[in-house]
């Protein structure tokens, strides 16, 4: 009675986590890389390549090799939430978490561009949006030609144009948008360890009858 007990517990456990994760939309469908590197006007630092998808080919660069100026700059169709500098360029927009990112920009002064500053420092000090900053910047890139959407983590410090990159995430369904900062579920988490819970009862019961 007691192995049928365990059996039982074990598979309430799985199906409890199985509900879980199918009663909630859109579960498992976000990617998220732990990044932590920094980027400025250094050499070895001074040209980063942001691989998302983890393909071999980079989708963004951190561009600080001009010195005075860093920048976020998409390859080929890529593109990001920015909005208009003073001069006619464009400012990487920095998003507050669970603002929306998708084909339409969620702010009325947004628009997406292929290049927008991070942040620029001379003899007199230092200027951008992201000084002293830690926010997300909203990407729009392709995988296997379909478009999707994501988010880079950054933080630039206040008083010289360097900073780190944290991290990044995207959504795997090609067009849908995803919310600045979001992460898969931990509906997706509880589904793992229930999985790994039983998975472990039956390995230490093979163990047993073996012994």
């Amino acid at each position: 009675m007691r192995g049928w007990r365990r059996i039982f517990w074990c598979f309430s456990v799985l199906g409890l986590a199985l509900a879980f994760a199918s009663a909630s939309h859109g579960q498992g469908t976000i990617r998220y890389v732990d990044a932590n590197f920094s980027y400025g006007p250094i050499p070895g630092f001074d040209y980063r390549l942001l691989d998302l998808d983890g393909d071999g080919t980079a989708d963004f660069v951190i561009d600080s090799t001009m010195g005075i100026t860093t920048v976020l700059q998409a390859n080929e169709e890529n593109r990001m939430l920015a909005f208009p500098n003073w001069d006619g360029g464009a400012l990487l927009d920095p998003l507050l978490e669970g603002l929306p990112i998708g084909a339409r920009p969620a702010l009325p002064d947004q628009f997406w561009a292929g290049r927008a500053s991070i942040s620029a420092c001379s003899t007199i000090g230092c200027l951008g949006p992201w000084l002293g900053v830690r926010a997300y910047a909203g990407v729009e890139f392709r995988i296997d030609g379909a478009i999707h959407y994501g988010w880079i983590h950054l933080e630039n410090w206040d008083w010289v144009n360097v900073g780190n990159v944290l991290g990044w995430a995207y959504e795997t369904r090609p067009g849908v948008p995803i919310l600045a900062g979001a992460v898969p579920e931990p509906s997706t988490w509880a589904l793992m360890i229930g999985g790994g819970v039983l998975m472990m009862w039956f390995r230490r019961k093979q163990h047993e009858r073996r012994g």
